[in-house]
């Protein structure tokens, strides 16, 4: 296979690995293949062969995913049974559901050994579990893969001195500022008024017995013997209409709270900066995608408090910074301003189905707009408007002249198998649920002619990406690139990705390519080009795929979320000024290296 055939196939597989990633590990697949052999077998192999094992575990998920996805047209889907989640009383039925929490994301035990079954600190997450070994930090941001109880001569001497059931006083010497939070939470005074009373009611018959307070065993066991970290499951015992909406965000695809370490670990340039030596510089990644574990990301331990949790800045720890500049683009309109100015007379107690727009709050909050599910009701199922998701995958409805006019490229793995389609009759449904929220606020009719500069505003930037994209492909097609990529360092993963993935999924010209050139292969534009922001391969990538990576993913990001959010500097300024700078920056790029091939004088 030419060289030039090969780059231009590249595309495709950053598409394909991005959806091998979004499907195998976390769909109801037969794992038959994988029960073929034990896991102590794995785990003995993989001490002694770590790449041959984890090819392995890939090629036998991947040969499932891919049966799935030809057998699925055919098979008609058995029906779950629903549970109704209303705003009544919790249910038995609801609370199954939410403890039931792993088993539902993780449906089968093939996904469950690669997401959730406890490893301690022996081996990763994922596809590349077998690559690498946790840093000590993970044990907290994914405890129920990680999470391992202390030991050693000082908690012996705090077991001996103390009874299993002083967890206060113990703790109140050992850390005082856990116990003085939760002593002033709802949990150490659960009927302090008369809202929390009529909840805590409906939690006492859902347990059968009564609760006067919500003491450190029912979150985190009987005693050091059995201490854990609590995760959804556990709080699902007692919360499990909360829970249940929270699982709901996975139907939507990706992004999504539930799958945030999935989208964490899945990347092959997380396993490759391990092989390399710089896993703990991936913390900043870590602990935002720690959600899927996680509810105290928005409502704080040991205190808990949903009136916390309303707030914008619960969020805003998290959703900030390159890709995702909300934090920045919110915190500056003129909904933030008046938060700012006005906030801290807001009644953040009142639920946010209770709150009356211009009254009780004059702007409106990041919860109140991403938790309305329309027809006045709130939830925290927070995907489920999303429609350009984080802006990422290409959109129908554009004439693209670069190779992004093939994107998917025959791949049949979703979600990611087809652009985005903002016209769909369910994107259409989704629109309509923003225009009734926006309305709180604004005129229906202003509202949906903002929305629809918005997405005129986006395709304008996925035309200038396309613009962009066939720059980068003139100079894989010359093979162009400085210093050639014959001579640089190999993509993430490059050595082990044909094999771990094999032919069938990957396809023969995929295949044929990383196997003809060992990794040695550039991979540029939407989705897995963005390598290059998260790792530093050696002259890998070069100039140009970075000016590109920070156009399409960077750029684009702050005029989107701009936009959204109504900052208007953030949109242009930082957004779609800074898109045009690259493009013009890359086209001066591109004739100096086309020049030096001798391609054009």
């Amino acid at each position: 296979m030419s060289r030039k055939k090969i780059y231009l196939l590249l595309p495709v597989f950053a598409l394909l690995v991005f959806s091998f990633g979004g499907v195998s590990f976390a769909q109801d697949v037969d794992n038959k293949a994988l029960e073929a052999e034990s896991k102590e077998t794995l785990t003995t192999e993989a001490k002694e062969k770590p790449v041959e094992t984890i090819i392995r575990v890939a090629q036998a998920e991947a040969q499932e995913v891919t049966k799935e996805a030809k057998e699925k047209p055919k098979t008609k889907p058995k029906a779950k049974k629903a549970v109704a989640i209303s705003g009544g009383a919790p249910t038995k039925e609801m609370q199954e559901m939410a403890m039931n929490y792993y088993n539902i994301i993780y449906p089968s035990e093939a996904a469950r050994a690669l997401w959730d079954d406890n490893v301690g600190m022996e081996k990763g997450m994922g596809a590349w579990q077998d690559i690498y070994k946790p840093i000590p930090l993970q044990m907290y941001w994914f405890p129920r893969r990680h999470y391992i109880r202390p030991e050693g001569e000082y908690y012996d001497q705090l077991l001996n001195k103390y009874e299993p059931g002083d967890c206060v006083e113990c703790h109140e010497h050992v850390t005082p500022g856990w116990v003085h939070d939760w002593r002033s939470s709802t949990h150490a005074n659960p009927k302090k008024n008369s809202y929390f009373a009529k909840k805590t009611r409906e939690i006492e018959q859902l347990l059968g017995r009564e609760i006067n307070e919500v003491l450190c065993s029912e979150c985190h066991g009987k005693d050091h013997s059995e201490l854990r970290m609590p995760t959804p499951d556990i709080c699902g015992k007692c919360h499990p209409k909360e829970v249940i909406e929270y699982m709901e965000d996975q139907k939507y695809g990706r992004p999504n709270h539930i799958d945030s370490n999935i989208a964490n670990f899945i990347v092959p340039w997380y396993a490759e900066n391990a092989r390399q030596g710089y896993l703990a510089s991936m913390f900043g990644c870590d602990y935002c995608h720690s959600t899927t574990d996680k509810c105290d990301s928005c409502h704080t331990r040991h205190k808990f408090a949903a009136a916390e949790a309303r707030r914008p800045e619960a969020c805003m720890s998290c959703h900030m910074g390159f890709d995702h500049p909300d934090a920045e683009s919110y915190r500056e309109s003129k909904m933030g301003i008046i938060y700012h100015l006005e906030g801290e007379h807001w009644d953040w107690d009142k639920p946010l189905e209770q709150v009356v727009p211009g009254k009780d709050y004059r702007a409106p909050t990041c919860q109140f707009c991403h938790m309305y599910q329309g027809e006045g009701k709130f939830t925290h199922t927070t995907a489920s408007k999303g429609i350009w998701r984080m802006g990422t995958i290409p959109p129908k409805g554009i004439d693209y002249k670069s190779s992004l006019k093939d994107y998917p490229y025959g791949v049949n793995l979703p979600p990611l198998n087809a652009k985005i389609d903002i016209y769909t009759p369910e994107n259409k449904k989704k629109r309509e649920k923003w225009i009734e929220m926006c309305s709180n606020c604004h005129s229906p009719r202003f509202a949906r002619i903002y929305l629809e500069n918005m997405d005129q505003l986006m395709f304008e930037m996925w035309r200038l990406t396309d613009r962009a994209h066939l720059i980068m492909d003139g100079i894989a097609a010359a093979d162009a690139f400085d210093p050639p990529v014959s001579e640089r360092g190999i993509y993430p993963m490059g050595d082990v990705i044909a094999d771990a993935l094999g032919p069938k999924l990957l396809g023969e010209g995929i295949y044929n390519a990383f196997k003809t050139t060992g990794g040695k292969l550039p991979v540029y534009g939407p989705i897995l080009g963005v390598y290059g922001v998260f790792m530093a391969g050696e002259n890998n990538p070069s100039v140009i795929e970075n000016l590109y990576s920070e156009m399409w993913f960077g750029d684009k990001a702050f005029a989107y979320k701009g936009t959204a959010h109504v900052q208007q500097d953030l949109s242009w300024w930082y957004g779609a000024a800074k898109a045009f700078q690259k493009v013009s920056a890359m086209e001066s790029e591109a004739r100096k290296l086309l020049r030096a091939k001798g391609v054009i004088k």
